[in-house]
């Protein structure tokens, strides 16, 4: 196998050409021996990282290795210890995200930075619209190099509509779309397509190339291992805040184990562990659930001890039937039953008083990310830890370092604020959140998305304990191998409708990606 190992290559003094007949540096970036700590704690150990003109450039790594911190520094969120970067060459030292900018580096992050109630156009150019002579908004050029922009992803939208009357995979596509309007010539992609459905993908997957055949550059930041030979030109793996290996410029001639073990530093030998459920009583059932807009005559019934995961594409209903069900999403027709007896749930209040509890999709949606650890882990268990009017504080730390254990939350404390965790930790965080509650019936929309294979597998496990111990899971899931491999059933959902509720032993991805796609384009 041939590889370059980055840090002996970014001290390579050769020219390549690269979109043009400009004779170009042969690295667009480099990172030199970057080094970052917080509180005393070493994230970055001299780390070393480079990127070509004209090249996507995946970067792996469990959630904690360190990947979004590197970001950071080079988008001009965080500045580095030590160390040293170069653009085109030319040593920069990035003392803001506007600079960053400036320098032609757009990063697009996970949790989505738009502004819901404002249209798409202003979400393109927010600080930024183009003025007439006169210094007013030039609306019809905004419009029409909107209109452009989209055109490129082939994708056709409304661009006069607030960006809050789209879902999420569509957000997605507008925030790349306003990264893309700020001419950047290095743009940094974080987990882009953990909410797109395969079309949408393919469109992204398109846009990206075509701009890499441009000359610009993307660092690409995935845990779905399989999209690393699909788009990427090369690819680095970090763990413990150092570069594992060797750059890998053959990305044919590596396995998907052998990624995963650089990622953990471990075998993952069984990727989705599952116990077989218990199926005994039904402890929530469903029938005929109907809001009139989003989904209708949803039937499905609940075992204890049962995974029972829900396939779809994007705008099939799937998490807006989970808001529902707890409470934050008004239904017009059909009955619930908890435990067998009838149960309309008046808010979420009270749906969490009667133990049931939501992992959401959008961590910011279910997370106090200015808030610590200990106190989102406790945030939910409303008596437990108060006594004659006093919070039990101590016995709230206690209680969260243990699901810190339990869930291997990588941080430096249970007081560290969750919104300078990583997205999997917070995830985890999240489902720590209900854990602690003694939630019997979860409802989970796609919870672990954005989470690498290590933290997975983690969350998977602690899917066993909750069913092992008489709990039940309501999953959604845009993973198909994940609905099969961690599932006891699986309900296909499409325009808001039922397609399909079978065995998750006796089906395929080809089946459950037929009955979500319905007469629909895949």
């Amino acid at each position: 196998m041939h590889r370059v190992h980055s840090g002996d290559a970014v001290h390579s003094k050769r020219h390549i050409r690269a979109g043009s007949d400009k004779i170009l540096n042969e690295f667009l970036l480099e990172m030199k021996d970057i080094k970052k700590s917080f509180f005393g704690t070493m994230v970055l150990r001299g780390l070393s990282f480079a990127v070509k003109p004209g090249e996507v450039h995946v970067l792996l790594g469990e959630n904690g290795a360190g990947k979004s911190t590197l970001m950071k520094i080079l988008s001009g969120v965080y500045s580095l210890d030590s160390g040293e970067i170069y653009i085109d060459g030319k040593k920069v030292t990035i003392r803001e995200p506007m600079h960053s900018i400036e320098l032609g580096i757009g990063m697009v992050y996970q949790e989505l930075s738009l502004v819901p109630e404002l249209n798409v156009i202003e979400n393109i150019w927010l600080g930024n619209l183009p003025k007439n002579k006169i210094g007013l908004v030039d609306w019809k050029t905004a419009k029409r190099k909107t209109r452009e922009i989209f055109k490129k992803f082939d994708l056709p939208i409304e661009i006069e509509k607030k960006v809050s009357s789209f879902d999420l995979g569509i957000r997605q596509l507008v925030e790349i779309a306003r990264v893309t309007s700020q001419n950047a010539k290095l743009i940094i992609l974080d987990e882009p397509t953990s909410s797109l459905t395969k079309s949408e993908t393919e469109k992204l997957f398109h846009t990206i190339k075509t701009l890499r055949n441009q000359g610009v550059s993307f660092i690409y930041i995935t845990h779905r291992l399989e999209e690393v030979a699909q788009i990427g030109d090369c690819a680095t793996v970090i763990r413990d805040g150092q570069t594992i290996g060797k750059t890998i410029y053959d990305l044919s001639s590596v396995s998907r184990k052998d990624l995963i073990t650089a990622m953990v530093g471990r075998d993952l030998s069984e990727q989705y562990p599952k116990e077989p459920a218990m199926k005994n009583e039904v402890v929530y059932e469903v029938k005929n659930l109907s809001d009139k807009r989003n989904f209708s005559d949803v039937s499905f019934a609940l075992h204890r001890g049962e995974v029972l995961g829900i396939a779809g594409l994007v705008g099939a209903g799937r998490s807006e039937l989970l808001e529902a069900l707890f409470g934050s999403r008004k239904v017009e027709n059909g009955e619930v039953y908890l435990y067998g007896k009838p149960f309309v749930v008046k808010n979420s209040r009270h749906a969490i008083e009667n133990g049931i509890g939501l992992v959401t999709k959008d961590r910011a949606d279910g997370l106090l990310l200015h808030m610590p650890i200990y106190e989102n882990v406790v945030v939910s268990t409303f008596k437990k830890y108060e006594k004659c009017g006093f919070r039990l504080k101590k016995k709230e730390i206690k209680d969260a370092e243990a699901y810190k254990k339990l869930l291997n939350i990588v941080s430096e404390s249970v007081m560290q604020k969750v919104r300078n965790l990583s997205g999997g930790n917070q995830q985890k965080v999240a489902v720590a959140k209900w854990n602690c509650n003694e939630t019997k019936i979860y409802l989970m929309d796609d919870p672990t998305r954005g989470v690498d294979v290590g933290a997975k597998v983690e969350i998977y496990k602690l899917i066993n304990s909750i069913t092992a111990n008489g709990g039940a899971v309501l999953m959604v899931s845009s993973d198909m191998p994940e609905l099969l491999g961690i599932s006891d059933n699986i309900m296909v959902m499409q325009k808001g409708k039922v397609t399909a509720y079978v065995s998750a032993e006796e089906s395929t991805q080809e089946f459950l990606l037929e009955k979500a796609v319905g007469s629909e384009e895949l």
